[in-house]
């Protein structure tokens, strides 16, 4: 699947993050209004979001002549929210999963008014964890900002990772 059109995994746990961050006021609802899933490739081994910088992203201690940066933060978010997607739309038990672990190397800055493209790809989906990598980029350059790892662990019974979108009776849900 080249595109987002049509029905997947991906594009269906993407609509129900949207969805989610909002109902539950969450943390990441300021990155879901924004991010938008762009495409899907290599039978869900792949995927590419993108989200444009805005003001409220930027670091508070940026200077306006230096150009205003995004905060790091605000990277760590949106690899988060994207790979975390990605790692469950490919457990085939549709389970939920809770990060292990999360790393970025920061290679340069964001800058506000650029659009940042995030790459990811699934480097392994077992029985309790998966890990997927994230390639960060300015989305009009080309340039590399981050690279991300990021680590979950399965939790939960089979298909327990879709009951939020079904219900929706709790803003608790985890």
């Amino acid at each position: 699947m080249a595109g987002v059109g049509g029905s997947c995994r991906l594009t269906t746990l993407f609509a129900q993050y949207v969805q989610q961050t909002r109902a539950q006021n969450s943390f990441s609802r300021i990155i879901s209004k924004r991010l938008q899933l762009m495409k899907v490739e290599d039978n869900l081994r792949k995927s590419s979001f993108q989200i444009p910088l805005h003001q409220s992203d930027c670091h508070a201690f940026g200077m306006p002549r230096e150009g205003q940066h995004v905060h790091g933060g605000v990277i760590a978010t949106v690899v988060e929210d994207a790979t975390t997607m990605h790692i469950c739309a490919n457990d085939a038990r549709s389970r939920k999963a809770v990060t292990t672990d999360l790393n970025l190397s920061f290679l340069g800055v964001g800058k506000i008014g650029r659009t940042l493209q995030i790459d990811t790809t699934i480097l392994k989906i077992g029985g309790v964890l998966g890990v997927a990598e994230a390639y960060v980029k300015d989305a009009s350059t080309g340039k590399l900002i981050a690279v991300g790892r990021h680590t979950m662990m399965f939790i939960g019974e089979d298909n327990s990772a879709t009951e939020y979108a079904h219900s929706l009776n709790s803003v608790f849900d985890v």
